[in-house]
Order: structure tokens, then sequence, then C-alpha cells
């Protein structure tokens, strides 16, 4: 396996599967398609950000942002920077949506206002959804309610 290191967002690249087979490389991120918001590391871009969520089998937290909005800033800078905060996005492939750059995404998700987070399993369920400003606290005790959402998905059917 190749790692590429960045942080949290490592990329790694399985070139040999279990039976000797050649499988698909999972994507390796570089610097230009991350970006930092306080503490967290972003994904770039929607698509981009879903497909690592399915290939490490990880819940996307989704900030959807915009460079006018206010909110969104003042949670980059209080909420983001929060040593608990960023302790629980480390959990999730954090992805990054610009709502000027991404609009279709955000229309089609029916985003009724910015900040916008969603929380979604690599399946596409969604675990949660929060709308405007969040302080780390209430952020924080989110995060931890959609990993016990997700916990509980993933659990194999028991009979």
């Amino acid at each position: 396996m190749l790692c590429a290191s960045l942080g949290p967002l490592a990329g790694c690249i399985e070139t040999v599967g279990s039976g000797g087979a050649s499988v698909a490389p999972a994507t390796v991120l570089d610097a230009s398609m991350v970006t930092q918001r306080g503490a967290i590391t972003f994904v770039k871009g929607w698509e981009l950000g879903r497909r690592v969520a399915v290939e490490r089998q990880q819940p996307a937290l989704v900030f959807f942002t915009a460079h006018w909005c206010t909110y969104c800033r003042k949670m980059e800078g209080t909420t983001f920077t929060d040593p608990a905060v960023a302790q629980l996005a480390t959990q999730f492939v954090c992805v990054l949506v610009d709502a000027d750059e991404e609009p279709a995404v955000c229309q089609r998700l029916q985003l009724s206002g910015y900040p916008t987070l969603e929380i979604i399993s690599p399946a596409g369920t969604s675990l949660g959804r929060l709308t405007g400003w969040q302080g780390a606290p209430a952020l924080a005790q989110s995060l931890q309610a959609a990993l016990q959402r997700y916990a509980v998905l993933e659990q194999p059917l028991r009979r």
C-alpha cells in the first residue's frame, strides 16, 4: 500500500487485492484537493468528497458554504477550531461544497440556508442536517449522535 501524507486525509493506493488480483486504486488526495477551515481539513467538492467517503467507508461531514456567508466564516473561526469538534471530525471525511461553485448540488439537496452541515453515510443515507451557525458544544453533540446512528446502520442484521 502506497500512501501520500496529508494528515487524517492521507490517500492510500491498494495495488494488489487479497487474492493477488489488482484492484482500482483509491483516490490519492494532493494539496490542491483539500482545504483547511479552522482545525479541520476538508476535501474540496461534492463528487470528490463523496467518492473518498465511499472508498474509505466513512461517513461524510459536508459543509455547504459560500464566500459571502458571514456565519460560515464565524463557524470556521470558532466552531471548527474547537479541539473536541476537530477530534470528532477525524472520524468523517470532511467535505467542503461552495454554493457558488456547485449551485446544482445545493439545489438538488434543497438547502434552505448557509451554513448547512449534512452528515451522510457512505451509502448515501442522511445521518443529520444542521442549518445555520452551530456552536462547538452543539456540533460536537450532533456529530456524536450521527456516529451512533451510523454504527446502528452498519450493524449486520442479526437473526
